[in-house]
């Protein structure tokens, strides 16, 4: 580790900086920077701190996934705030779709009753790449019913309804893009989710 997480002698733009340089060091040292913080803006909404845990990796995952184009206009700290404010509105838009997930979360609590880590969000962040990349090869509406569905956590009622198309349809298409992860990432999800529960939920919610 170059960095200590409390050294704030590197600002947190020179930390963005680095990271879009792929430098873990400086992911490392702006995620421990604030996630207590984004945690607690979680937190009091929520009241939730399993939900509030995996909105700060959200977060967090998202600034690795796009650390190259990056465009920070305002703080840092002003950023991540309406970033994790977003999770919040987002986790509370879709609740009804979350409540299959109950079982899942249930295990998250009595397993993994920490914050996740630096490391573990940056390989949640890897596995997500190689899910992005292999749905490149499949047709662009079966891509963004998927994306609709695992990422803006749409019902399969609130797709057909946005594209005009039956439950059925929405349906044939996510299975196709579930049928095909499968195929191409179980070796890798074999490999990389030993040992981790935060990548095995991420995992199930994902699959």
């Amino acid at each position: 580790m170059g960095y200590e997480y409390y050294d704030y002698s590197i600002a947190d733009k020179e930390l963005i900086k680095r990271i879009s340089n792929s430098n873990t060091d400086a992911f490392e040292c702006l995620f421990h920077r604030y996630m207590k913080y984004l945690h607690n803006v979680a937190f009091n909404r929520l009241r939730s701190g399993a939900v509030a845990d995996d909105l700060v990796q959200e977060v967090f995952t998202e600034i690795w996934l796009r650390r190259q184009e990056l465009s920070i206009q305002t703080t840092v700290k002003t950023y991540l705030h309406q970033a994790i404010k977003y999770q919040v509105y987002n986790y509370i838009r879709h609740a009804s779709v979350r409540e299959k997930e109950m079982h899942i979360q249930r295990i998250h609590d009595e397993y993994y009753q920490r914050n996740p880590s630096a490391a573990e969000t940056l390989a949640v962040a890897e596995l997500q790449g190689q899910v992005d990349h292999h749905l490149q090869n499949l047709p662009e509406k079966t891509q963004h019913i998927f994306h609709l569905s695992r990422r803006e956590h749409f019902s399969h009622k609130e797709i057909a309804e946005k594209l005009n198309c039956s439950t059925k349809t929405v349906e044939y298409h996510i299975g196709k893009v579930l049928s095909h992860l499968r195929m191409n990432l179980t070796e890798y999800f074999t490999i990389s989710l030993a040992g981790s529960v935060s990548l095995w939920i991420w995992m199930h919610r994902m699959m």
